[in-house]
């Protein structure tokens, strides 16, 4: 069976189990508790999937705390852009957020590599590596060394490059300066393949594009459809360069503060969390292309191997920053 299918039906049960555990809890009263009010940021607009999960979270949390354990959701890096409100997080002044593996790179290297480019055969891949022991490993790191818990990984689906000229092999991207998120392996990677990668916050890319600032970016559908990049990008090159796990995090002071009642139903939102972003994602993902596609984008398939072959080897050269063998371990584990 389809792991990612395998993984929603897992979830699924999981959210059975929230209900079954919410109405077993239902005789409890929080009324001698007070109000305790977390702020969780996100990158994104109020339109992107990130967005309806953590909201979906935040409702579920409220409603089984009887409103005493109060969730407010701040789109659009109001909290913090990129990698800043990871650190944001990880100091304690925003209480949670989401992030994608590369933003916490800077946090945690090995997360980096989860983000390179074509390490995983497949998503159903990644997943079994991020659910077993490798995937244990690094989210134990960023607990231990930056005090941030995963809460739960959702999924928003493979990144693409968007530009405004046909890209059918990586020569083709040769002088252009495509967007990428402060992440040196995939800089590393668009150099390989002859681009010239510019580091930018998301919020700043639509009007790079529109200015002509860098000639092109890449990432999945979501983001590229809930930014309207359609608006100033031509060309939507199918290269699924890499898969975009997107992590749910929280300061673990600020957890291990809360009271035991309330980290149980903080743990049972986070699978809503990956439940609705999984759901987003399998019921959406078809109308994300259909969109860019009503839009005028023209829709390419490239040279995947030629752009995989490139960058191969190209992860080896981070090894001292994340572990020695952990790339040719995920390799392996797949």
């Amino acid at each position: 069976m389809n792991r990612l299918k395998t993984r929603g039906i897992m979830l699924a049960v999981g959210i059975l189990c929230v209900v079954v555990i919410s109405g077993l809890y239902g005789g409890m009263s929080f009324a001698q508790e007070k109000v305790v009010t977390l702020r969780l940021g996100h990158i994104f607009p109020i339109t992107h999937p990130v967005h309806k999960a953590t909201t979906a979270m935040a409702e579920y949390v409220t409603q089984e705390s009887e409103g005493k354990l109060v969730i407010r959701v701040y789109p659009n890096a109001a909290l913090g852009r990129g990698d800043t409100l990871a650190e944001n997080i990880a100091l304690g002044t925003v209480d949670m957020g989401t992030a994608g593996p590369g933003l916490l790179s800077r946090l945690e290297p090995a997360w980096g590599l989860i983000a390179g480019q074509y390490v995983f055969k497949s998503v159903d891949s990644m997943f079994k590596v991020l659910d077993g022991p490798i995937g244990d490993d690094i989210k134990d790191r960023l607990l231990t060394k930056r005090g941030m818990r995963t809460l739960g990984i959702g999924y928003l689906g493979k990144r693409h490059l968007t530009a405004n000229k046909p890209i059918y092999r990586p020569e083709d991207l040769k002088g252009l300066k495509i967007r990428i998120p402060k992440i040196p392996l995939r800089r590393a990677a668009f150099i390989a393949w002859g681009a010239s990668p510019t580091p930018m916050a998301f919020s700043e890319v639509y009007l790079a594009l529109q200015q002509g600032v860098v000639d092109g970016q890449e990432n999945p559908l979501a983001q590229i459809t809930a930014a309207k990049f359609y608006e100033v990008q031509k060309y939507l090159i199918l290269t699924g360069h890499a898969l975009n796990p997107e992590i749910l995090l929280m300061n673990e002071k600020k957890f291990q503060d809360l009271p035991e009642d309330y980290r149980k139903i903080l743990l049972r939102g986070a699978k809503v969390y990956e439940e609705t972003s999984f759901t987003e994602y399998r019921t959406l993902k078809s109308e994300f292309l259909d969109k860019v596609l009503d839009e005028g984008m023209i829709v390419m398939k490239p040279d995947v191997e030629a752009f995989r072959k490139a960058v191969r080897d190209v992860p080896y050269q981070f090894e001292k920053e994340w572990g020695e063998g952990l790339y040719d371990r995920i390799l392996q584990a797949q």
